[in-house]
C-alpha cells in the first residue's frame, strides 16, 4: 500500500499531539494522598512523588513514624510540601476525614496511593481469629475505604486522577517456602480484584486505578515481622525454623518498586489501569540467582 499525503498528516499529528516528554513524567502542581507513608515503601513512595513536584499528606497510626518521617523529609527540603495526618485507615470515617484533610490543606486531589498495610507469620491451620481479622480490616477495608473516598471526590471534582493500591506477589508465589502467610496472600489478592473493579467503575470518569505486586523487600515493617503472639512458643520456634529455608535470591530495593509506583501517578501510565503490576525482580517467574539447597529443606519422614 503506498504511503499518501494523508498518511504524512496522520504523522504530523503525533508530533502536534506529542506532550513534552519531561512532562510525562512529572507530578508537578499535583495533590497525594498517601496511606501508610511515614515508613518503609510508602515513605519511598512519598519521597519520589515530593521530588516530583507533588505536595504530599502522609497517613498512618503512629506519631512515632510521624516524628521520624516528617523530620527526614523536612531536612531535604520539602517543608511545607508535606504533611502527616493520623489515621486508622480501618475507621471509614476517619479515612473520609484523610480525604476531607487534604483537599482542605492542599486544596485539591489528584493523587491516591493506599500503602497501608500489615502482617504477621502463622499456619492456616494455627491462625487465630483475631490475626485474620486484624489483617482484613487493614489491608482490604483500608484500602477500599481509601479507594471509596478518594474516587467520590475526583468524580465529584471532575479529576482525572491516579490511584495506585501496594498488593503484593505473594498471591501468586506463595511464600514463605512452607507457607504462613494465609491471611496476608488472601487480603492482597483482594487488593488486586479492587483495582481491577474499580478501575471498571472509574474509567468513564477519567481515574486511572492500577495495583502493585511487590516481593519481598527490606522494611521496617518487615524487619520486625514475627509470628503471631497467638501461637505456642514451640509453633513459633518451628515456623523460624521454617523461615530460615529461602526459596528466592534475597530481598527487592525498596526503591524500585517506589519507581513503579510513582510511575503509576504520571502521565506515563495515562492509558494503563486495572492492571497489577508484579516487581519482584524475576521470582515470580522463578527467574532467581540460586535456589536453596535440597539438604536446607527438613527430611521426609
Amino acid at each position: 500500500m503506498a504511503f499518501t499525503p494523508d498518511d504524512k498528516g496522520m504523522l504530523q499529528g503525533y508530533i502536534d499531539k506529542a506532550r513534552p516528554f519531561t512532562d510525562m513524567f512529572s507530578v508537578k502542581g499535583k495533590v497525594a494522598l498517601v496511606t501508610g507513608g511515614s515508613s518503609g515503601l510508602g515513605f519511598d513512595i512519598t519521597l519520589r512523588l515530593l521530588q516530583g513536584g507533588a505536595k504530599v499528606v502522609i497517613a498512618s497510626n503512629s506519631h512515632i513514624e510521624e516524628e521520624a518521617a516528617l523530620d527526614l523529609l523536612q531536612k531535604e527540603g520539602y517543608g511545607d510540601s508535606v504533611v502527616f495526618h493520623f489515621t486508622d485507615v480501618r475507621n471509614e470515617e476517619e479515612v473520609e476525614e484523610l480525604v476531607n484533610f487534604t483537599v482542605e490543606q492542599f486544596g485539591s486531589l489528584d493523587i491516591f496511593v493506599n500503602s497501608a498495610a500489615i502482617w504477621n507469620y502463622a499456619k492456616i491451620y494455627d491462625l487465630p481469629k483475631e490475626d485474620l481479622q486484624l489483617v482484613f480490616e487493614t489491608n482490604v477495608y483500608g484500602a477500599f475505604f481509601g479507594v471509596k473516598h478518594v474516587s467520590k471526590y475526583m468524580k465529584e471534582n471532575n479529576i482525572h486522577g491516579k490511584i495506585v493500591l501496594i498488593s503484593s506477589n505473594s498471591p501468586i508465589v506463595p511464600y514463605p517456602v512452607f507457607g504462613g502467610y494465609p491471611h496476608y496472600a488472601s487480603s492482597k489478592a483482594a487488593v488486586m480484584g479492587l483495582a481491577t473493579e474499580a478501575a471498571k467503575e472509574l474509567k468513564r470518569y477519567g481515574i486511572n486505578v492500577n495495583s502493585i505486586a511487590p516481593g519481598g523487600m527490606v522494611t521496617p515493617g518487615a524487619a520486625g515481622n514475627l509470628a503471631s503472639e497467638g501461637l505456642t512458643e514451640e509453633q513459633q520456634d518451628e515456623f523460624y525454623d521454617e523461615l530460615m529455608v529461602w526459596q528466592v535470591d534475597g530481598q527487592l530495593p525498596v526503591d524500585e518498586v517506589g519507581i513503579m509506583a510513582y510511575t503509576f501517578c504520571t502521565p506515563v501510565a495515562d492509558g494503563i489501569t486495572g492492571e497489577t503490576v508484579v516487581v519482584d525482580g524475576g521470582a515470580s517467574h522463578n527467574i532467581v540467582k540460586y535456589q536453596a539447597a535440597i539438604d536446607a529443606y527438613p527430611p521426609e519422614d
